[in-house]
């Protein structure tokens, strides 16, 4: 599997953290946003993870695609349509203020064979990227269905280092890569609203 669209999106999703990080992504202004991003912590914590502690999940805003939906964490913000066209992503949302991070959904046709048909796929475009370093490759599922998830890091063209963790399932005929994307220091501040999102992750 080459993912021949999805090639290039990998290293257009990573332009995503440098516009987050320079603090120039253009979010979708929403309504809803005062009260959902001033939502005090509490110290409930969610059934995805014990590591994060924020807003009852019942009052979680659900993004909605053609083919899935998942939660936004309270102080993520919804990526403008126009960011999401410019990377081909599917759907997106970011966290504007600090831990900055990007979580991005790109869809395929392209199916891999085996495990590292996949594994090649994913990894064939940032391995070329500055100090690249895989961290990590392990099974995972969402929404009940199998996939790989890879951790790696790498520096970007403005210097910093960046982490990021792709996780991909096939699902009717589809690959869905589902894109995590934060600098290097600041990831482990976010693995319990990465774990969340994952985990409210369904298909439709």
């Amino acid at each position: 599997m080459r993912f021949p669209k999805n090639r290039s999106r990998v290293v257009a999703a990573t332009a995503v953290v440098v516009l987050l990080t320079a603090g120039w992504l253009a979010f979708k202004p929403s309504h809803k946003a005062p009260t959902t991003t001033s939502t005090p912590v509490t110290s409930q914590t969610t059934r995805a993870t014990p590591a994060t502690k924020g807003a009852d999940p019942a009052k979680l805003v659900t993004i909605e695609a053609a083919d899935f939906k998942y939660a936004k964490p309270v102080g993520w913000a919804k990526i403008s349509q126009k960011t999401l066209d410019s990377i081909g992503a599917a759907s997106g949302i970011g966290r504007p203020t600090d831990p900055v991070a990007s979580f991005s959904i790109n869809e395929s046709d392209s199916i891999p064979k085996n495990n590292d048909e996949l594994k090649n796929s994913v990894l064939s475009a940032p391995k070329h990227l500055q100090n690249f370093e895989l961290i990590s490759s392990e099974t995972l599922k969402i929404d009940g269905q199998g996939g790989q998830k890879f951790t790696y890091t790498f520096t970007d063209s403005t210097g910093n280092k960046i982490t990021q963790q792709t996780s991909v399932v096939v699902y009717k005929q589809k690959a869905f890569i589902l894109l995590f994307s934060s600098a290097a220091a600041n990831y482990d501040k976010q693995t319990g609203d990465f774990a969340n999102i994952l985990a409210s992750f369904h298909f439709k």
